[in-house]
């Protein structure tokens, strides 16, 4: 069980305003497959909330969330983007009645696309909660699995140099806790559509989801002439989990949680917000119950609710005690409504909410809704699944802050962070500001900065206010040497304004203050980049620390003197970003453009952490996470730079690496280098050892199959630290090489460049662990030349590899794609074939109607080289007429076979 700050804050804080304020705010996100609906099921909240007129279409263009012109003109998500909005849960449905409840609702709309995963990564590490959104008749598709493993997984989050913390929080290793999530069937109303599908593939893929429906379909039969009466369900009936589902028209949503059955009006997604607003049943009336036509609709709610309870009782402990007291005493037979289940009248609505939150925050459970986002069908329940179970900021731990240096300095550093002994730096209620920067991007006329820089960041704890001054940590920063922090210090930086969340209408904050919990768009911040976190003191603890270094002249060293606790890297995980798949090679039309493409690539670089920019003076090369990626980039050099570049062919992220069958690797004996250049001659004898790298998801060595593949490590033996004079018993991994000999610092550096080449290519290796085992030369090894040792260790790496390769122990890895293909059943055998031919591997085929509810088409799963499907959008229109869509997710290196 995991604990919530809400329910543990002093009882003294309960009347507090800022407190009330944090207990009504929620920062969620909306995660999906491309083409679910994210962005529809987006604009149609806003359009409930009252922040547009008129939901807008990804169709026509003109969605708030979708602002960048390759955004509308494709149809899909390329940038997450934020939006704030106020939402109130009626009485009726507020925890099974009472007052009405408003929150205040910070949503972020994230692509679905794989190119663009980043942009997923970088916005689970600031959120509290998240709607997963599912398509009715696909079910789980490829992305569907990584935005749930970003979900649940939250060590995206985390930087290497964290692993080098010694410091643990609440949470273990991670930056922050998995999200909580809600789950939206949506396209209830095509054709094949199934929730208990869909549902079934989401227990089946998604690990630890525990889907738990909350919602029913309610189908209008077919060939009805009937207009929905005073009751609003004639002929009506209601989709059922157990059996096969009901056929019709989709006209509303069976919420049996609250007992009430919302049936919208037809060609809901042309009609104004006030036209459209569902007529609610409420199945407790005793007229509707009473009614013999509304008998199916009724079974199927008492049914489903004692289902729904059944499923509470295994993963809460309130709502299982309560549930076998019931069944032990209450009789068989009841009274009223409920009928032969006394169970659903002994726990009621209030209690079934409460235990639906527990539950939900404790990611025990996924209630599971559904609808149809384009109709504006079943979207305000999720408004209020939104305010009723997701956490607020106080139902979540802090997050995890590194504290680099010496134990005992940092334990020290952390005691003088914390202002209480129950409120931590990053707390909510913690009055010293943390921010965490997520997101970059440039606006002309908008950043203040010379080149429109906006950072995006969620305040922790604490207040930013425009003018604030700041500093700025950067976790790459602190994996520098003592000598280097002396001579350069953290920026600081002034605020010079704030942003209104709006998707892509930046609006200049009125107040400009943003507090605890809260997203900001902060504007005037020259130097910040995506993983930056941002400190300030409270007003009372500078005042504090005034008073301490009272006697001093100059103020400005007494505020220094403060600041001094955050300069030894006080920070929150940076931002990792996948290895990029695929490299092109562009040029500038003309010289004179070249110094305009080099400053737009470093903006674009900016704003994207997973696009890798190599300028050499001749050549450029961009590097991405695939295709789309590297389209999205040149269009935005066109259009927002009006950069015209050349083109060259793309290129595959190959890597080599060695088939090592023993674990215990493949060792040279003394490889002796004896050169004399200019006079001078070079000479030493480096033995070696390789083995493979230990996988970060198996913990198992696997030189041929991690996922993504490891950079080489070159690690140094006993022996070899004895003969440079250092202690061979000391932990390698806590020191620092720029404080190793010139000559031991050498041998590192020939071993490593000698790996970035292998021998059946120009790629580098890959998964291996070079180990430095013995060192010799003929002049001690104080008066060893540094080039003898880096010359020696290259020659050793490259005779070993040498060898291994006239053995054919050498192997070449290619980047290969998960691929699922939705293509008309007719062209299936079509498909197939293509996909043999391009050294694919079928792993399923879900033919036309087979265990999906009536499928339109059919969807095949095979797993491909990258390489292969370069320009394959264009091939699968010419095989299926136009009709077939694929989307494919990278699953990792490989060795390359049937070349």
């Amino acid at each position: 069980m995991h604990r919530h700050h809400s329910t543990n804050a002093p009882p003294s804080l309960s009347s507090d305003p800022n407190t009330r304020r944090l207990l009504s705010l929620r920062n969620i996100g909306i995660f999906a497959h491309v083409d679910a609906g994210k962005t529809t099921l987006t604009e149609r909240m806003l359009a409930l909330s009252g922040i547009v007129r008129k939901a807008g279409s990804v169709d026509t263009g003109d969605t708030v969330t979708d602002y960048l012109p390759a955004e509308r003109e494709r149809g899909i998500t390329i940038q997450s983007a934020a939006v704030g909005f106020d939402w109130v849960v009626p009485a009726s449905t507020n925890n099974g009645g009472g007052e009405e409840k408003k929150v205040e609702i910070n949503l972020i709309d994230t692509p679905g696309h794989v190119d663009f995963s980043v942009e997923v990564h970088r916005s689970v590490a600031v959120l509290d909660g998240a709607v997963l959104v599912l398509d009715a008749v696909a079910g789980v598709q490829a992305q569907t699995e990584t935005v749930w493993r970003s979900m649940r997984n939250t060590n995206i989050n985390e930087s290497t140099i964290m692993m080098n913390s010694s410091k643990k929080s609440a949470h273990g290793s991670h930056g922050h806790e998995p999200l909580p999530a809600i789950m939206y069937v949506n396209k209830m109303d095509r054709d094949g559509a199934d929730l208990r599908y869909a549902m079934d593939t989401v227990r089946r893929k998604l690990v630890g989801s525990n889907p738990v429906a909350v919602q029913l379909p309610l189908y209008r039969a077919e060939n009805s002439s009937a207009a929905a009466g005073d009751d609003g369900l004639q002929d009506i009936q209601a989709g059922v989990l157990h059996d096969s589902a009901p056929h019709g028209d989709l006209v509303g949503v069976l919420d049996f949680v609250n007992m009430r059955a919302l049936i919208y009006p037809p060609n809901a997604e042309g009609l104004s917000m006030e036209d459209a607003v569902p007529t609610v049943v409420n199945l407790m009336n005793p007229k509707v119950f009473g009614d013999e036509n509304n008998r199916q609709v009724i079974v199927a709610a008492c049914d489903a609710r004692r289902d729904l309870i059944a499923a509470l009782a295994d993963v809460d402990e309130v709502t299982g005690d309560t549930y076998l007291l019931a069944m032990e005493d209450e009789p068989r037979e009841g009274n009223g409504i409920f009928g032969s289940c006394p169970i659903l009248s002994t726990i009621t609505t209030s209690d079934i909410q409460s235990a639906i939150r527990r539950a939900t925050l404790d990611r025990s459970i996924m209630p599971t809704m559904c609808g149809a986002a384009l109709r504006g069908l079943g979207v305000e329940p999720v408004l209020d699944g939104v305010a009723e179970w997701l956490p607020c900021p106080l139902d979540r731990l802090p997050p995890r802050l590194t504290f680099l240096g010496k134990d005992k300095q940092s334990q020290k550093q952390k005691d003088a962070l914390d202002t209480e002994e129950t409120i931590s730096l990053g707390h909510p209620l913690n009055p010293s500001t943390v921010a965490y920067v997520f997101k970059v991007v440039h606006m002309k006329g908008r950043g203040g900065s010379g080149d429109g820089r906006v950072a995006f960041a969620r305040v922790y704890s604490g207040t930013l206010k425009a003018r604030d001054t700041i500093r700025v940590i950067s976790p790459g920063f602190t994996t520098q040497t003592d000598d280097a922090k002396k001579k350069q210090k953290h920026p600081i930086e002034r605020i010079g304004g704030m942003l209104e969340l709006s998707g892509g209408r930046f609006d200049n904050l009125l107040d400009g203050m943003c507090h605890s919990g809260d997203v900001c768009a902060l504007v005037g911040l020259k130097s910040v980049v995506t993983g930056d976190t941002l400190l300030l003191p409270s007003a009372a603890e500078t005042d504090e620390s005034k008073k301490k270094a009272k006697g001093k002249k100059d103020s400005k060293n007494n505020t220094d003197s403060h600041w001094k606790q955050y300069l030894d890297g006080v920070h929150l995980a940076g931002l990792m970003s996948p290895d990029p798949v695929l490299t092109l090679r562009i040029e500038a039309s003309s010289s004179s453009e070249q110094a305009k493409l080099s400053t737009a690539l470093n903006l674009l670089s900016v704003e994207d952490p997973s696009l890798v920019v190599e300028e050499t003076p001749t050549v450029t090369h961009i590097s991405g996470l695939g295709e789309l990626h590297m389209e999205i980039c040149l269009d935005r050099l066109r259009r927002e730079f009006g950069l015209e570049v050349r083109v060259g062919k793309p290129a595959v992220a190959y890597r080599e690496s060695v088939v090592i069958e023993d674990d215990g690797g493949v060792e040279t004996g003394l490889v002796e280098y004896d050169r004399t250049v200019g006079g001078v001659r070079l000479h030493g004898a480096v033995r070696l050892r390789m083995t493979p790298s230990v996988c970060p998801d198996s913990k198992q060595p696997s030189n041929l199959q991690c996922l993504p593949p490891q950079e080489p490590i070159v690690k140094i033996s006993p022996a070899t630290r004895a003969y440079f004079n250092l202690d061979p018993n000391a932990d390698a991994s806590q020191e620092s090489e720029l404080k190793y000999p010139p000559a031991l610092r050498a041998l590192l550096s020939g071993a490593r460049g000698s790996l970035k080449r292998g021998r059946l290519g120009p790629y580098p290796l890959a998964n291996l662990t070079c180990h430095i085992l013995e060192v010799d030369s003929e002049l001690s090894s104080a008066e060893t030349l540094p080039g003898a040792m880096r010359a020696a260790a290259a020659n050793a790496v490259t005779t070993l590899l040498e060898s291994l390769a006239k053995d054919d122990r050498m192997v070449i890895l290619e980047p290969k794609m998960n691929v699922e293909i939705s293509v008309p059943t007719s062209r299936v055998g079509d498909v197939l074939s293509d996909l043999t031919v391009r050294r694919g591997t079928v792993d399923d085929v879900a033919m036309g109607d087979e265990g999906g509810g009536g499928h339109i088409k059919s969807m095949v799963r095979a797993e491909v080289p990258l390489v292969e499907i370069l320009g394959y959008a264009n091939s699968l229109r010419s095989l299926t007429g136009g009709e077939g869509a694929f989307s494919a997710e990278y699953k990792g290196h490989a060795p390359r076979e049937g070349v």
